[in-house]
């Protein structure tokens, strides 16, 4: 066998050897390539989808369907440098790793990447101040004041579960939020994502969930609904400081219904339900002090008073095997304890 260009009986690709197999154009990229990227949220448009990946990996993922290739090229592939997202034209050298046989060869072209900037729809509905669902956090007797620092773990749950639909689900977004009289309202594009939260609420820390749709117009001859989803949680949580019968406990874990609460002088635990009227809250698990550790024996820890800094003497829990510089601390019938 021989190649049927120069005769040469080197290896075949076909019927053309290697030297006049890469005269020929083995790779045509297209003329240009439009991406179109959203100017909020810098997702990129792939058919009639917006997803959350770099324009460089969306310009690859174009160039190789767009591009041409001799018959023996069994696959194409495109690496793209980083460019800038600005609106125009912009002449980028790319590189296009093209397969042959059990070759593959590196081939360079200046390609023409237009970018189109434009909003993608779930920008589009956050600039309108667009939301389905008003998440309500409440808390019985909480003061507005109060309702960021009382909240601090829902909020940051909040948050996080935001970024983390943020790249998959539609409308994944919140348009405001702020303190009201007894919680936090967090307003958002998606009432999935607020049943999500609501849900995880529930499970983590036994709160009473309650759905209320309301009607707010009409498109395309359907009704179309807002939905207040209420998250109420219990008033003694997780982290709180209580009086059992006058003795305190840190409250360890909750579901709503049973609280399990640690005995802070030998660590015994004990269960008991919600509403029992034998409990007495000490501290909120935000208003528990910081006191510095002054000396410390086997049984016992001289401490500063967090309010005086007298130094004072008291218990050492039995299950508190290592501490820094200051423990938590908490007052109870004028006397001091560590939590």
């Amino acid at each position: 066998m021989f190649c049927v260009e120069c005769g040469s009986e080197d290896e075949l690709y076909g019927h053309l050897c290697r030297n006049c197999l890469l005269s020929k154009n083995l790779v045509v990229p297209p003329e240009y390539l439009t991406v179109e990227v959203c100017s909020s949220c810098f997702k990129v448009m792939e058919g009639s989808v917006w997803k959350a990946m770099p324009h460089e990996d969306m310009a690859s993922t174009l160039l190789a369907t767009a591009t041409k290739t001799h018959s023996q090229v069994e696959k194409v592939r495109w690496t793209v440098p980083n460019f800038s997202a600005e609106k125009g034209e912009h002449r980028i050298l790319c590189t296009a790793h093209a397969l042959i046989g059990r070759e593959e060869l590196d081939l360079d072209f200046e390609v023409r990447m237009r970018i189109r900037l434009q909003r993608c729809p779930s920008c589009s509905r956050q600039a309108g101040d667009y939301y389905e669902a008003i998440l309500q956090l409440r808390i019985d007797g909480l003061d507005l004041k109060k309702a960021e620092v009382e909240l601090a773990i829902e909020i940051d749950i909040v948050f996080k579960t935001l970024d983390e639909h943020a790249g998959t689900a539609e409308n994944a977004f919140l348009t405001k939020y702020s303190p009201v009289k007894g919680g936090m309202d967090f307003y958002l594009g998606s009432l999935a994502l607020a049943r999500i939260l609501a849900n995880k609420f529930r499970s983590r820390f036994g709160a009473v969930i309650n759905e209320s749709p309301s009607l707010v117009g009409m498109k395309d001859g359907k009704d179309l609904y807002r939905s207040s989803i209420l998250v109420r949680f219990p008033s003694i949580r997780e982290g709180d400081v209580v009086a059992l019968d006058r003795t305190v406990h840190v409250v360890e874990s909750g579901d709503g219904k049973i609280l399990v609460l640690k005995n802070v002088r030998n660590g015994k635990i004990v269960r008991v339900p919600t509403g029992d009227v034998h409990l007495r809250i000490v501290a909120k698990f935000h208003e528990i002090k910081e006191a510095v550790v002054v000396t410390h024996d086997r049984s016992s820890i001289q401490i500063l008073d967090p309010d005086s800094m007298v130094a004072v003497t008291v218990s050492k829990p039995p299950y508190l095997k290592r501490f820094g510089e200051t423990v938590p601390v908490v007052r109870y019938d004028d006397a001091l304890y560590v939590v």
